[in-house]
């Protein structure tokens, strides 16, 4: 029985609708989904120990796929002749991708290379490894719109401490150096997916690094920043609306392309590997805050999966950004989408309660985020009631 959704507001009828059916649900229906997701953390993989422990709680709880950071700031937990090595990893010989693929192959675990894409420093970071871009390419990290916000030679410079520092879209360099850094992976490692996170900008104020900008004007003969600033200054006039509405696309290209450019070589290295990527839960705001258009992503094919980071503890907020795919995505693509659901910020009872939603909803699986609370609380996932496969 499907419910019928409207999205019209945060408190959605589909929602008070559900409502009504949980008793039922509960009694009626188990929670069996075909894709059960698990982001693991870079954390996790820094001993064969951790190691050991994940692929024993994943089998043993009937995952099917392991989504594992081996990209957090810009380094590697992998082998790279282009990466440095991540400082989290104190036996620079330990190779924990290729270790995890092992382990987790013999359980007939799935195993996905999760890499951050943009992102790749952070001011708070207790180290920074030589060789990284932060020293090699300072030019090449995004800019805000109003002021600098290029981090200088890997010093403590204030900053967003949770988003970190992003690498610049639009960029005419990033694009390809990224490529050649994510088909290192799929080239060198079986892996059976390659996962997408960060790939947006920091937000909608973004975009303004200065080499992105001067490509830009030399090619449309406009600045991006006066042309926001003219549209600022005046919203109703149709001339700047639409000079506005460009550069806004403009920027979402860039992304989508290294997404499309993504998909391509994987297709060509190693046929068959999936490519999904993390994304802003809410349809409308990833498009236009983030430049994020990943419907379009899926309905061209650019994809194999998305995962809305649908992380709110609110059942209300969940239940909204559902509504909003289901306004914008036909069902073969909604077939496409596994639901992200955070387990951090939330009680097992309420994280339930959200499983039984995506399964109302017709969604073919799920993503937990993520694995440092099921290991840091063993009752947890007691609590939650999954099935085992």
């Amino acid at each position: 029985m499907i419910l019928p959704l409207t999205g019209r507001s945060r408190k959605s009828p589909s929602f008070f609708l559900l409502l009504f059916f949980i008793p039922w649900l509960l009694g009626a229906q188990a929670l069996h989904f075909q894709h059960r997701y698990l982001w693991v953390v870079r954390n996790t993989l820094t001993s064969r120990e951790k190691i050991d422990d994940l692929i024993q709680f994943a089998s043993r709880n009937g995952f099917t796929d392991l989504l594992v950071q081996v990209r957090g700031r810009g380094d590697a937990l992998y082998r790279s002749r282009l990466v440095p090595t991540s400082p989290l990893l104190r036996h620079v010989s330990f190779d924990p991708l290729s270790y995890i693929l092992e382990q987790a192959h013999a359980r007939q675990l799935r195993v996905h290379a999760w890499v951050n894409v943009y992102v790749v420093w952070s001011p708070n970071q207790q180290s920074t490894p030589a060789g990284h871009l932060i020293y090699e390419h300072p030019n090449w990290f995004d800019e805000d719109y109003a002021r600098s916000d290029l981090p200088e030679n890997g010093k403590n410079v204030a900053g967003d401490p949770d988003e970190g520092y992003y690498l610049a879209p639009d960029h005419p360099q990033v694009s390809s150096y990224l490529l050649s850094v994510f088909r290192e992976i799929v080239a060198l490692y079986p892996v059976d997916g390659l996962h997408l996170d960060y790939i947006r900008y920091k937000g909608a104020p973004y975009g303004y690094n200065p080499e992105a900008v001067a490509a830009y004007q030399d090619r449309y003969g406009k600045d991006p920043r006066k042309v926001v600033l003219n549209f600022k200054r005046m919203p109703d006039n149709p001339l700047l609306r639409t000079e506005k509405e460009h550069w806004d696309d403009y920027r979402r290209n860039a992304v989508t392309q290294l997404v499309k450019q993504v998909h391509a070589m994987v297709g060509d290295v190693r046929p068959g590997c999936i490519v999904s990527v993390a994304v802003k839960p809410d349809l409308n705001q990833a498009r236009e805050k983030f430049y994020q258009e990943w419907d379009v992503w899926l309905a061209a094919g650019y994809v194999d999966w998305a995962i809305p980071m649908n992380y709110t503890a609110d059942l209300h907020d969940f239940a909204y950004n559902i509504d909003v795919i289901y306004e914008n995505l036909p069902e073969k693509y909604r077939n496409r989408i596994l639901m992200g659901v955070a387990l951090y910020n939330q009680s097992p009872l309420d994280v339930h309660d959200k499983l039984i939603y995506t399964q109302v909803t017709r969604f073919p699986g799920f993503s937990l985020f993520s694995y440092n609370t099921l290991a840091e609380k063993p009752e947890y996932i007691r609590r939650l009631h999954l099935s085992t496969r």
